[in-house]
């Protein structure tokens, strides 16, 4: 399982320095979920979702950030 970033208006996945592609084999993956948080925070990024691409590539599950972060601080 990958675990990377998705432009909620776009649709595009996150492929490194303002690079963004259609193929999320291509994404660049965070591997934890605290890394694609800390990024998502350090590059102030809005209007994207933490993804979990499973291997096979035909199934991808979608979290807003936010959700992410009251789990870790309950």
């Amino acid at each position: 399982m990958k675990t990377i970033l998705r432009h909620s208006r776009t649709g595009l996945f996150f492929a490194g320095a303002g690079c963004w592609t259609e193929n999320p084999a291509k994404a660049r993956d965070f591997r934890l979920i605290d890394r694609a948080l800390a990024f998502i925070a350090k590059w102030h990024m809005e209007e994207v979702k933490v993804v979990f691409a499973f291997r096979n590539g035909r199934r991808v599950f979608e979290v807003p950030p936010r959700r992410l972060e009251v789990g870790f601080s309950e």
